[in-house]
């Protein structure tokens, strides 16, 4: 019985869980899906593609992410999700603190492709570490609800 109700309240959180990091992939596609041009120039103002590279970049990574959300909020392949997910975020993460340490006055494309959205800053890192941390806390739920396909139970 406790077993039970455990294993419901496990599986409510990763719903929950599951739900908002996708839904913050796909309000953060948006605005990108709808402006790729602008987001192409926020992704050359890191100044770290090859030239030419930002416009394949923009068209993909936006699509990428609300796929990512949607499979997510649907609990599809869910292992796969969560870990392109994560990796996303550290993407992201490690571009950002490499603009910051560079000294870049540039604004983030993160959740707006808006050349006059705010810039970027050590809280633009915070805000995603603490996404981070939700995302990476999702393991230890989806572990016990479903171990990933590759862990073999002894």
């Amino acid at each position: 019985m406790e077993t039970d109700r455990n294993q419901r309240w496990i599986r409510w959180l990763w719903i929950v869980l599951r739900t908002i990091l996708g839904g913050i992939f796909i309000y953060a596609s948006l605005d990108k899906i709808i402006n790729p041009e602008q987001f192409a120039h926020a992704l050359s103002n890191y100044r770290l593609l090859p030239r030419g590279l930002e416009n394949l970049f923009a068209l993909l990574l936006p699509w990428a992410e609300v796929t990512i959300g949607i499979f997510l909020i649907l609990g599809l392949f869910e292992w796969v999700s969560l870990t392109l997910y994560n990796i996303l975020m550290l993407t992201f993460m490690a571009v950002i603190a490499l603009s910051l340490m560079r000294g870049l006055n540039i604004s983030c494309g993160c959740f707006t492709s808006d050349p006059n959205a705010d810039k970027i800053t050590w809280l633009s890192m915070l805000r995603d570490s603490l996404i981070l941390v939700l995302s990476l806390g999702s393991y230890p739920l989806l572990f016990r609800l479903r171990p990933p396909p590759f862990f073999k139970k002894r």
